[in-house]
């Protein structure tokens, strides 16, 4: 069946798109995807695929494409995962030796920037029915940290493989199960908060594409941008992890007289985010602001920030706190210096706790 004709039955997770020409439904960030009642003994889907290539350092070979990978979890657990290398492909996502009725979470496993997906069809010997999920909603914001840059990698790999990329187990992904929630990504690796006001350290900006479905499907297949529905897809928590990347272009800048200017700058862009992303979301939403377990160079600037947002408008919706850092030792790294699923399991535990404390007050 067209994934067209399946749609009314489909529990959409985080923010997909449906290309009228390509008649399929594009689940690019991380995650993203959709939950659907199968009785029966497989599911197997058409998936469109496309690679994205990720430019290199200087002097260094050019890395070879990335290509997206497909994921399916029954309940808490991933029970299949596969990587896309071709434009398009049937992929047998699930099977069962007798028929019988589960309902399976069907998503894109890797990040937006790495590779886009869509499903065009969907088939089962059985039937496919409709799932009810009514659980409130965590959309997490973040950078690498938050897609799970190279968390299943050997240690300190230098090399990044969206195989070794494993969303599920991130550790938004993780509170926001153990809390009962559901959840929506929205990260890139290598995204700042803000573009920072320097040539030399040009970056995609989260707040110039928050507010929309998906500008990076938008600019691959030159598609107009499209206003994502907060008021339809309400979050009852947006969790935001920025501020990593956006160090970088201090850290590494040579003028010093020009350092306080720079770190002005990103106290005011982000403020900036922040009052958008409350704007877009609505009063009821709960805004949770943080940084780790990387890099901390920022957190007192983004710590004075929800203060000043406290302050000036009386929204107690709002809060803060950093992650305990990477503990080298018992967690070891994933790529690039990254979180390991280790770390990510963690950090999952520090946020659902801290979300239980001081947002949910139990």
């Amino acid at each position: 069946m067209l994934i067209k004709e399946i749609m009314p039955l489909l529990k959409i997770h985080g923010r997909t798109v449906y290309d009228e020409e390509k008649e399929a439904l594009y689940c690019d960030w991380s995650c993203s995807g959709f939950s659907l009642g199968v009785k029966g003994t497989y599911l197997k889907a058409r998936i469109l695929a496309d690679s994205d290539q990720i430019a290199g350092m200087p002097g260094m070979p050019q890395p070879p494409a990335d290509w997206p990978c497909v994921a399916v979890a029954v309940g808490e657990e991933l029970t299949f995962r596969y990587e896309c290398k071709e434009k398009e492909q049937w992929v047998t996502l699930w099977e069962s030796e007798e028929e019988k009725s589960e309902t399976l979470r069907v998503m894109k496993l890797s990040e937006n920037a790495r590779g886009k997906m869509a499903f065009a069809e969907l088939e089962t010997d059985g039937e496919f029915f409709k799932v009810e999920d009514d659980r409130p909603v965590m959309e997490i914001v973040g950078d690498s940290i938050t897609c799970g840059f190279g968390n299943e990698a050997p240690n300190n790999a230098f090399e990044f493989k969206t195989s070794e990329e494993n969303g599920w187990i991130t550790y938004g992904a993780l509170a926001a199960r153990e809390l009962g929630y559901d959840f929506s990504m929205v990260c890139e690796s290598g995204i700042s908060a803000s573009n920072p006001e320097h040539p030399m350290f040009p970056m995609h900006a989260m707040d110039d594409i928050y507010r929309y479905t998906d500008e990076m499907y938008a600019k691959k297949y030159g598609k107009d941008l499209e206003d994502w529905d907060f008021q339809k897809h309400h979050n009852d928590i947006v969790v935001i992890n920025l501020g990593t990347n956006d160090s970088n272009p201090i850290r590494f800048y040579r003028d010093f007289n020009q350092i306080e200017a720079m770190e002005n700058w990103f106290h005011k862009q982000y403020k900036a985010f922040i009052q958008q992303v409350r704007e877009l979301n609505g009063p009821d939403t709960y805004i949770c602001c943080s940084l780790g377990s990387m890099d901390y160079y920022l957190y007192y600037h983004i710590r004075d920030i929800v203060n000043e947002i406290k302050e000036e408008t009386g929204d107690q919706k709002i809060c803060c706190f950093e992650y305990i850092p990477i503990n080298m030792m018992f967690e070891g790294y994933g790529a690039a210096g990254h979180p390991s699923a280790k770390t990510h399991a963690r950090m999952g535990k520090e946020l659902a706790a801290y979300i239980r404390k001081f947002v949910l007050g139990e």
